[in-house]
């Protein structure tokens, strides 16, 4: 596959990151997988990939295994390959624990998990609407910031971000309130349809420089639902043409890895009617495609 995979800042990090990154859901989070994962991984560093996003949540529930047995499923599978490739990636977990004990435990089976002894990103996992009026818990001395700070005054993770998929609202909170690094944010061509990310949060994680990476491109693939309307290439290319530093996508095997590598490297910069013309073929399904989205807060009666 010829050509480089383009590189942006990663906010203030000093870091390139490729356009294109590797999620740690889908495959590699699911229990029975752990080949097809550890060849997914090595694949994507192999064809340029240089930011890896997991979380300490991350693992899909079976039959037999339960959502807290599935915990840290993704970052075990990540950590078979980091044990050997660990210098060529930037390496990003999350805690999904608000108090300082809970995040500490966390990441101590996070870099065990990982076989690693640093992280270079941590971050707040899935921020919701709701919790805008409990944000004090998070600076408090018990809370989950200060367990950041203390990992990072100890070297042990380099950088701290946040996530959220809900609520544009509350992330522009965070984001106003304590000087972050990065953050995770829902982003797709039917954002803009409702309580959008684009408009009401992005001018604000850009103007504080912030890391911004992409996800729920194709919304677990509910936005090509409707006949192949939209398809991987304009979703991905719509996402990459807003002011992001990189966009991650959940794989069910190598060949879609190699689509979306393909996609990134020709990738070049769509024009206002070309991002309306998508924005436009999602309309009709919009709220299929959002349904990450804080779905209480819709009027009923819609």
């Amino acid at each position: 596959m010829s050509g480089k995979l383009p590189k942006r800042p990663l906010g203030k990090t000093g870091h390139m990151v490729g356009i294109y990154s590797l999620g740690g859901q889908a495959t590699l989070e699911t229990p029975g997988k752990e080949e097809l994962s550890v060849q997914i991984i090595n694949k994507a560093i192999d064809l340029g990939i240089n930011y890896i996003d997991t979380a300490a949540w991350y693992g899909r529930p079976t039959a037999t295994i339960t959502q807290e047995e599935a915990h840290g499923h993704s970052e075990r599978n990540i950590g078979q390959v980091m044990k050997n490739r660990r210098k060529e990636v930037f390496l990003a977990t999350k805690t999904h624990d608000r108090t300082y004990d809970g995040s500490m435990r966390l990441m101590e089976k996070s870099l065990k998990n990982l076989q690693t002894d640093h992280i270079d990103l941590w971050q707040i996992h899935n921020v919701k609407g709701p919790e805008i009026d409990a944000l004090d818990k998070f600076f408090a001395a018990d809370g989950v910031v200060k367990a950041m700070e203390k990992m990072r005054d100890e070297k042990v993770i380099r950088f701290i971000g946040f996530t959220g998929h809900e609520n544009p609202a509350v992330l522009k909170a965070l984001a106003e309130r304590y000087p972050f690094d990065n953050v995770l944010v829902a982003l797709n061509a039917a954002d803009k349809h409702y309580d959008p990310f684009i408009e009401n949060f992005l001018p604000t994680a850009v103007s504080k420089n912030l890391g911004i990476v992409g996800m729920k491109i194709p919304a677990r693939d509910r936005i090509f639902a409707h006949g192949g309307i939209i398809t991987i290439k304009e979703a991905m290319e719509y996402v990459m043409s807003l002011p992001i530093s990189t966009i991650i996508i959940g794989l069910d095997d190598v060949a879609q890895l190699e689509e979306n590598i393909k996609i990134a490297k020709s990738f070049k910069p769509l024009t206002a009617e070309q991002m309306l013309a998508i924005e436009e073929k999602t309309k009709p399904y919009y709220k299929e495609i959002m349904f990450f989205k804080n779905l209480s807060e819709w009027p009923e009666e819609w």
